[in-house]
């Protein structure tokens, strides 16, 4: 999330005030992405929102899916590692040969309100709507 978005603080390491010099690590990962998803070979991409490590005796969150910097929209942008963990698992099981490159956060739940779906449930959903991040919006050069 955030990739390519020049301002990203990822972007800015190892440029000067200026601006010059080298950087753009999100940039360079969405083209290894890019190069991935090109190659043939299948794939799973997350693009996990801030990684929190919230208690892991609740479940106090809701996955929220979907693609090309969408959630960026929201307020809060966090999910937590073992629910990021939890997707890789699903992908590898609920897949079904289907390639795809998402962006992943939590939603706080509210109290007394429960998450009805999994993490398999959640990207199961998700596969069926068909979407993949596109990545033809890139910057020119990708």
């Amino acid at each position: 999330m955030g990739g390519l978005d020049k301002n990203n603080f990822l972007n800015q390491i190892g440029k000067d005030k200026n601006g010059e010099g080298h950087g753009d690590i999100l940039i360079w990962k969405r083209k290894a992405e890019r190069y991935l998803c090109l190659s043939g070979l299948q794939y799973t991409i997350l693009h996990p929102g801030g990684l929190i490590d919230p208690p892991s005796t609740s479940k106090t969150m809701e996955l929220i899916l979907d693609v090309d910097d969408k959630l960026m929209q929201n307020e809060k942008k966090s999910i937590a590692r073992t629910d990021v963990a939890n997707l890789c698992i699903a992908a590898l099981t609920e897949s079904g040969g289907q390639s795809v490159s998402f962006d992943c956060i939590g939603r706080q739940l509210d109290e007394g309100e429960e998450s009805v779906s999994s993490a398999e449930e959640t990207l199961k959903a998700f596969l069926k709507e068909g979407k993949t991040c596109d990545y033809a919006l890139g910057p020119k050069g990708m």
